[in-house]
């Protein structure tokens, strides 16, 4: 029995459909009907029922289905044991990061890490924030920094509270109050801001409209955009301003001036995030070494 049948029944009990599942598994409808029928056929059990129109699950399928997931999971954490064994180490740890934050975020949280657990490999992935709580639930990622504007807790995952991180204002170079020390809500009155099309970033958005509010005004108008250089490529262009964290500081050699933003709320919380039922021993671990480092003066 191939693993591959295998996660190709996978799939197709996920769509129910040939010719989407063989266009996710990139392998024509022919090929992932003829893996079906062999599989079938090898088991001596009718998987699908099949007409013209639709497919579904027998029952037998449906408890098969079931139990080859999990089969899958352990088959793919026994070839990541034996990689790491190969490799010098006794477990992984992949940490989720949004774009720009490694060195901000991480700080010296990699090199003391490694060098009290050298037998601990800590991979990195970079992405946008909901891509990476995306993963995380989808078990690809064990771990992920983020930055909320205020903390809330999500069913199924764990936040720990890190440090709150300033919100800086990012300007085109020829903007008046580019290059200032600081700015405040109040000097924002007038502009029109840009962000990103994200669940993540849109409650920033929400957090930060509540702040102007707050301080007298309504916000003029938000541009949103599906990536962060897009929206950079616009505030090159004149067309609104970007606030965003300290984390997007280092853009000011971009051609960009990175102006802190001064007054009360104006932080968004970074939290380290897994999920409530890991069971990766290295975690603890980690989390113990950020809390560490940020009590001693991060």
């Amino acid at each position: 029995m191939k693993i591959e049948y295998l996660k190709e029944f996978v799939v197709l009990a996920k769509y129910l459909n040939f010719s989407t599942a063989a266009e996710h598994l990139y392998i024509s409808q022919p090929v992932l009907s003829r893996h079906i029928a062999a599989l079938e056929n090898e088991l001596r059990v009718k998987l699908l029922h099949r007409n013209t129109q639709k497919v579904s699950l027998t029952e037998a399928g449906v408890l098969f289905n079931q139990r080859v997931q999990i089969l899958l999971q352990k088959y793919n954490d026994l070839c990541e044991e034996v990689r790491l064994k190969e490799q010098g180490f006794d477990a992984e740890l992949r940490i989720g990061l949004p774009y720009y934050c490694m060195d901000y975020y991480m700080g010296q949280v990699p090199i003391r890490f490694a060098t009290e657990h050298p037998n601990i490999m800590l991979t990195y992935i970079n992405g946008h924030p909901d891509q990476l709580v995306d993963l995380l639930i989808m078990d690809k990622l064990d771990v992920l920094l983020i930055a909320y504007a205020s903390y809330h807790d999500t069913e199924g995952l764990v936040l720990h509270d890190l440090f709150d991180e300033q919100l800086i204002v990012l300007f085109p170079m020829n903007h008046p109050l580019a290059g200032r020390k600081s700015v405040t809500l109040s000097d924002l009155a007038q502009e029109t801001f840009l962000a990103m099309e994200s669940n993540i970033a849109l409650s920033v958005w929400k957090y930060l409209q509540d702040l102007c509010l707050k301080n007298g005004f309504e916000p003029q108008g938000l541009i949103k955009f599906k990536h962060l250089e897009s929206a950079i490529i616009a505030l090159q262009n004149n067309q609104g301003i970007i606030v965003e964290g300290h984390n997007l500081y280092s853009l000011r050699q971009e051609g960009l001036s990175a102006v802190p933003l001064e007054g009360e709320g104006c932080f968004r919380r970074v939290s380290i995030v897994h999920k409530r039922d890991s069971t990766n021993p290295a975690l603890p671990l980690l989390i113990n070494k950020f809390k560490d480092i940020i009590s001693s003066g991060r």
